[in-house]
């Protein structure tokens, strides 16, 4: 009978034990503050919180919390909240979010090492094509398919030589298997900027652009979409509409910049990371994902 009871007991202690929520603060505005073992302090961005934590929120104040890695809910009434109590919050839906996102703000402001911001790929959809040629040009499978809608700005292709070259060779075709390029140009380094070719695209076409050493050939061609500005507004205006109840503006910039980029639309995701970093210039996470999305598409 005691060995029934001593089961008994250690079943209840981890059925207790995995109802335990963990919490993180996505975002907040206001006077909003945490009380944790009787010591009260501030809320900021990415601060974890245990089960026993009470949230306290002022008037004007509000909250978006992430709970358990997968769900997200906002408090925007004032009051003192205890966490053990918000169980039914917790609960996942993923219609109101992408859970992908919210997976990862979970992991990168949790991470103990590491470079945050530098595994976005791993939580998005969205994944680029093994290179297939044998050439001495390299092409990043993330750059397999571009979508682009004309904005300005410092975003290029780009590509890596396995040879000592000073010229290379960019191409632009309308088709898969066209011979003839409707643009060819010469350039010394190993990219070449989108605003620089911009005038020679319309919007609505699909291209396939490839680099090479001058006076050799590579037949690996990469896909670069040219959207219309209605088109891309369209999307903007969905993306926007998945954000949380709340959200502070570093953090809707954030979370479009990292929709953009799973998207492929790899300069405007730059334009909203980098706008992320300067509303919230204290913020890691934030300004870790700016560096190492510059190191990966090589902008300097």
């Amino acid at each position: 009978m005691k060995k029934i009871s001593f089961l008994i007991l250690l079943c209840s202690l981890g059925t207790f034990s995995l109802a335990q929520n963990n919490f993180l603060i996505y975002s907040f505005k206001g006077n909003v503050s945490v009380l944790d073992n009787s010591v009260e302090t501030k809320a900021k961005v990415g601060k974890t919180m245990s089960n026993n934590a009470t949230l306290k929120i002022a008037a004007g104040g509000v909250a978006t919390l992430i709970c358990n890695e997968e769900a997200m809910f906002t408090i925007s009434k004032p009051g003192n909240y205890s966490l053990n109590k918000m169980g039914d919050s917790c609960k996942v839906n993923h219609s109101s979010f992408t859970a992908n996102y919210i997976k990862y703000v979970w992991n990168q402001m949790t991470k103990s090492n590491g470079s945050p911001g530098s595994n976005r790929k791993a939580f998005m959809n969205t994944v680029g094509a093994v290179s297939r040629g044998i050439n001495n040009i390299w092409i990043d499978p993330r750059l397999d398919t571009v979508n682009y809608s004309g904005i300005p700005g410092v975003f290029p292709l780009s590509w890596k030589s396995y040879a000592e070259a000073k010229e290379f060779t960019f191409m632009l075709f309308t088709g898969t298997n066209d011979a003839t390029p409707v643009y060819t140009t010469t350039v010394t380094k190993l990219k070449i900027p989108l605003s620089s070719i911009v005038s020679k695209l319309t919007a609505g076409h699909t291209y396939h652009w490839v680099s090479a050493i001058k006076g050799e050939e590579n037949e690996e061609r990469k896909v670069l979409n040219v959207v219309s500005k209605e088109t891309f507004d369209a999307l903007l205006t969905t993306i926007k509409n998945q954000g949380a109840q709340f959200e502070a503006p570093a953090e809707e910039a954030y979370r479009i910049g990292f929709m953009l980029e799973d998207a492929h639309y790899l300069a405007e995701a730059f334009e909203y990371y980098t706008k992320a970093a300067t509303l919230d210039p204290t913020n890691v996470l934030y300004r870790s994902t700016l560096m190492s999305f510059k190191k990966d598409y090589e902008i300097k």
